[in-house]
């Protein structure tokens, strides 16, 4: 795409390539942020325990367990629609205001919550409850410790979190959001299939007001090392067929916010980074109105999070071409993931096992990431061991890992990007699937494809003919590859259907075997 990017055409290749000459440049740069950037689900740290059962000591906990690995910041959620910490900014409350600990599920602070979700809810809001009339402030306790422990503390601000959107009266939703459908990016109250309609529209001047309210606080609050505006929670931020318009609205509120952080810079008296999460691709961020590169091109922000929304993990995630369009503006990429699985659009869900997370991160980090960020790694025993893994090339090289074809779950409005898979394959036809590995693999290292294939009539089977770029397996039967098939970059998998009957290719893996590993 850097060879498209030379004029200021039409298009969004066209849009990038203008910010590339955007005004001004931005400020000298800041030290690199290396190793995992580690995002910490704002609820979760009160779920742990049962109801009205938590103990400061649990947030400490928290922070400890990342101690001792690679993990160099802890990026504490501080909202989603509601706060995590008791709130004094205009628009904004706490989650666990109006709950009664004395009383039952059946209390009017679960509104429209189903019955069966209401006890871990009610983890939530008694034990939130509990630290605050204590007269613990978590976000401050999780700081200091951080502190402590020798990581970087930054605070995220979720832009717009949506969760339970279907559910008008959900405890989750802010007073804001149920007292205001017209701020909605579709401002209706019938039923939608999608939880990103009902995203605050931020082209719209209460929506950017109400969130600088919080921003202030806590930049006034609470003193840190970095302020993560996450625009990924959710990534739809203004109304479809606005966002070229609104997104330049949205810039120059982004230098607003920038001179809040300043100013906060100078009351601390130490660097405090500005930090974007954004969509993966950089047409769609720019085409959903989060012009990144325009924002590193003023001097708005320090550093630049590109990653999926929460459906699957992104295993191509072209991390070079956003340092082509930061460069010489001094601010870095970091690549995110998830903790998800999809091969394609509404296909079931796998929790990423050690080898697929070892493989997406050793693939971006190939291609220029200066560290990994992990969002909802806190769901997975494996989490330990992956936490003195995943932020450095060198300690991932040696091990087994997996790439998987996977598909971009952030659009632009009206313009889907196409998935690879699924792929119904008549007999004799083919196609091809690549996946990007990084650098090539040390001697004597096998490679093995892994289909999944679905016969498209009854009682049939798939079989299947694959080739590794080009070369045949090193045995007849079977689809393993012996190192000499393998090649930096992008490997090509063509997978033929060799049978007598119609297939659907519906996953497509490449599971590296490093000796010793």
């Amino acid at each position: 795409m850097g060879a498209s990017l030379s004029g200021c055409g039409a298009g969004f290749a066209g849009l990038l390539a203008c910010a590339l000459l955007g005004s001004g440049q931005a400020d000298a740069a800041r030290p690199p942020v290396r190793g995992i950037i580690y995002n910490e689900d704002g609820n979760q740290r009160f779920q742990w325990d049962p109801p009205g059962a938590i103990k400061p000591e649990r947030l400490d906990e928290l922070v400890d367990a990342l101690a001792n690995s690679q993990v160099t910041v802890m990026s504490l959620c501080c909202c989603s629609q509601t706060t995590t910490f008791d709130t004094h900014a205009p628009g904004w409350e706490v989650f666990c205001r109006g709950f009664d600990p004395t009383k039952g599920n059946d209390q009017p602070f679960f509104g429209s919550l189903p019955m069966e979700d209401r006890e871990t809810y009610r983890r939530f809001a008694q034990n939130q409850r509990l630290l605050l009339d204590a007269g613990i402030c978590p976000m401050q306790r999780m700081i200091d410790r951080c502190r402590l422990k020798g990581i970087s503390p930054w605070i995220n601000l979720r832009m717009n979190d949506v969760h339970d959107a279907m559910l008008l009266d959900s405890p989750l939703h802010s007073s804001f959001w149920k007292a205001h459908h017209e701020y909605w990016r579709v401002p209706d109250e019938r039923p939608s299939p999608h939880w990103n309609d009902r995203c605050l529209n931020y082209g719209l001047q209460p929506v950017r007001d109400r969130m600088m309210a919080l921003i202030r606080e806590v930049c006034d609050r609470f003193d840190v090392d970095g302020v993560e505006l996450d625009w990924n929670r959710f990534p739809l931020s203004l109304r479809a067929g606005e966002e070229l318009e609104q997104g330049r609205v949205l810039t120059e509120w982004m230098a607003d916010v920038r001179a809040v952080v300043r100013a906060a810079e100078t009351k601390r008296g130490h660097p405090i980074l500005l930090v974007t999460r954004v969509p993966a691709r950089p047409e769609v961020a720019v085409g959903t109105g989060l012009d990144a590169v325009t924002w590193a091109r003023r001097g708005l922000i320090d550093h630049l999070i590109v990653a999926p929304f929460w459906a699957t993990t992104d295993f191509d995630i072209p991390v070079e071409r956003w340092a082509e369009l930061l460069r010489d503006t001094g601010v870095g990429v970091t690549a995110g993931l998830d903790i998800l699985v999809r091969p394609y659009p509404n296909a079931a869900a796998t929790e990423s096992t050690t080898e697929q997370s070892r493989g997406a991160a050793l693939g971006a980090l190939a291609r220029g990431s200066q560290g990994l960020y992990l969002l909802n790694y806190v769901h997975t025993r494996r989490v330990p061991s992956l936490l003195k893994e995943l932020g450095a090339m060198d300690t991932l090289a040696g091990k087994d890992r997996t790439y998987v074809v996977t598909y971009t779950d952030i659009s632009i409005p009206g313009q889907p990007l196409p998935a690879a898979l699924p792929r119904t394959l008549a007999p004799g036809e083919a196609a091809e699937f690549e996946l990007f590995i990084g650098p090539r693999p040390a001697a004597g290292t096998r490679g093995e494809v892994r289909l999944t294939l679905t016969p498209q009539t009854a009682g049939a089977a798939c079989v299947a003919a694959v080739l590794l770029n080009g070369s045949p397996p090193a045995a007849a039967a079977g689809r393993v590859f012996d190192g000499a098939a393998l090649r930096a970059g992008y490997n090509t998998i063509r997978v033929a259907n060799a049978g007598a009957s119609g297939m659907a290719v519906e996953g497509v893996e490449l599971a590296l075997h490093p000796p010793g590993g």
